[in-house]
Formats: C-alpha cells, sequence, structure tokens
C-alpha cells in the first residue's frame, strides 16, 4: 500500500521553470476515506462540481508534487464500445524537478504501483481532480538532466466513468497542505 506522501513532497515538489502556473498536488488514494454515508471518497452538488473530499483523520493532506508544464498534459479520452459501454481514460502529465536530488528519487519511487489521487490547479485558477476512484497510477516516468532540463516527466493515468471533475475552489484549503 502507498505510504503518505507528504514527507516527501515538501521536499521534492518545486519547479524552477518561468510562467508555469498549474500545480499537481497528489495524495495517496490509501490517504483518502469514504465521505459519511457513501462508499465513494467525494462527494458532489447536482451540477457535477465536487464539493467534499474525506480525508483519513491526521494531518495528512495532498500535497504539491510537480507542475504540469503544459494544458495539453491533461487529457481525458471518452471511448464507447461496441457492447454499450463506455471507458474515459485520463492522464495527467506534470514535472517532477532535480533528477538527481534524494528526495525527488523517493518521491517517483512512492508513485510505483500505488494508486494516488490528484488535484491540479489550471492556469485559469480552476480546479480538477484526478483518481478520486482509486484507478490512477504512474504510467511512465523519464528522467533527464541536461542543460535544458533537470527533472522528471510523470505521466499519471487511469481509467474512469466520470469525465474530468471540476472541485468547488471553496474546500481547497482544507485539503492541501501549506
Amino acid at each position: 500500500m502507498c505510504e503518505t506522501l507528504l514527507q516527501t513532497a515538501r521536499d521534492c515538489g518545486k519547479n524552477t521553470k518561468d510562467g508555469v502556473k498549474s500545480d499537481v498536488y497528489l495524495i495517496a488514494f490509501a490517504d483518502l476515506k469514504a465521505v459519511s454515508g457513501s462508499t465513494e471518497v467525494y462527494s458532489t452538488s447536482a451540477s457535477g462540481l465536487i464539493t467534499e473530499i474525506a480525508l483519513k483523520t491526521g494531518s495528512t493532506k495532498f500535497v504539491k508534487y510537480g507542475t504540469v508544464a503544459k494544458q495539453s498534459s491533461i487529457k481525458e479520452t471518452y471511448t464507447y464500445n461496441d457492447n454499450g459501454s463506455y471507458d474515459i481514460a485520463k492522464e495527467l502529465t506534470f514535472t517532477l524537478s532535480n533528477v538527481g536530488s534524494l528526495a525527488a528519487r523517493q518521491g517517483v519511487e512512492k508513485l510505483v504501483s500505488n494508486p494516488v489521487a490528484a488535484l491540479v490547479r489550471l492556469e485559469t485558477g480552476t480546479w480538477v481532480a484526478f483518481g478520486l476512484n482509486n484507478q490512477f497510477m504512474a504510467k511512465t516516468m523519464e528522467g533527464t538532466a541536461g542543460t535544458g532540463s533537470n527533472g522528471r516527466v510523470i505521466t499519471l493515468a487511469g481509467s474512469d466513468t466520470e469525465f474530468l471533475q471540476p472541485v468547488d475552489p471553496a474546500i481547497i484549503s482544507a485539503l492541501i497542505a501549506a
């Protein structure tokens, strides 16, 4: 089971690229719990806005893990199957800086084979959520060190039955670590 991401992320969730404003916050899915009266870890308004995400008791929160380099790094692909079912594949690609640091190495090791949930603040200031169904994991990681970059490009991916879900900004401060 994935360990809490708090300690590592505080050390390595920094980005040095200029002009980037889309931050990625992660939490181990194991650090979420079902919303009271539900089997889901989140609840939504009638319009589909996420109005609650339940954290396990304690100080564990979503932590800044990296930065989305381009808005096209957030993808969802709807696929209808001939048997009447459908799937929505979601991908989130972001950069974790400093490929040579021990904290960054520990950060990526915790992402391997462990489901996570993500909150992403878009350049527009709105928030979206990924992985609230326990189906979102690291798909690829590519580290580079050179004159043009020094970090790991990480792609998280998973299958869902929901389109990208906007999150009520009023609940964000209670969910993310300072």
